[in-house]
């Protein structure tokens, strides 16, 4: 998480912006509008390095829901919720351990949640770092989140966030002898999002 800050921090000197970045909490009520997720085409998936072999999973079962005022990401929110039943590896032995209580604990903890909370303009108009937070395995706490918004192409947008956390905060404090995982996990979201909500596109 200080990375990704850091990130910011270094294309803004690079790029001479000088002014701070401009902080927007989320309002009860504000007028954002819901924006329909190609779920076909979007993905949620999570990389984290290991002794022999990185492990790298994706969720098959998810919801989630972005909300924002016209073409602004300045007062957006995100809310997502993720099976973790649902996640795989491409591998069984792997798929058996991550659902064990060693990790996601699967039947005692059947969803990981996040809800952004604020959203901090980057060096320009289309980074943004967006605050919230994160529960899982009964564990709620803060995160923060690289958001990357790419041009409208055919009325959809790509956008992509990118979250980093230490998995022991999360009670996932295990570790096999031979094959250890580290304790740094990424979160990858691709969201393929239509650039209007059908209100203001019939507008």
């Amino acid at each position: 998480m200080i990375r990704m800050l850091a990130i910011f921090a270094l294309i803004a000197a690079t790029t001479g912006v000088c002014a701070a970045p401009r902080a927007s909490t989320l309002r009860a009520g504000s007028p954002d509008e819901p924006r329909a997720i190609d779920k076909a085409t979007s993905k949620i998936e999570f990389h984290a390095k290991a002794t022999f072999a990185k492990v790298d999973g994706v969720f098959h079962t998810w919801e989630a829901e972005l909300r924002k005022t016209g073409d602004s990401f300045d007062d957006a929110t995100l809310k997502m919720k993720l099976d973790t039943d649902s996640v795989s590896t491409g591998s069984g032995l792997k798929d058996k351990e991550i659902r064990s209580k060693n990790f996601f604990d699967v039947k005692q903890f059947p969803d990981i949640e996040f809800v952004s909370t604020k959203v901090i303009p980057g060096p320009d108009r289309s980074k943004f770092v967006m605050e919230g937070d994160m529960t899982m395995r009964g564990i709620t706490k803060p995160v923060t989140v690289l958001i990357v918004e790419y041009p409208v192409s055919n009325g959809h947008q790509l956008i992509e966030g990118s979250i980093e956390f230490n998995r022991k905060d999360f009670g996932m404090t295990h570790n096999a002898p031979f094959n250890k995982v580290s304790k740094d996990v990424e979160v990858l979201v691709h969201l393929n999002v239509a650039a209007a909500s059908p209100t203001e596109a019939g507008n």
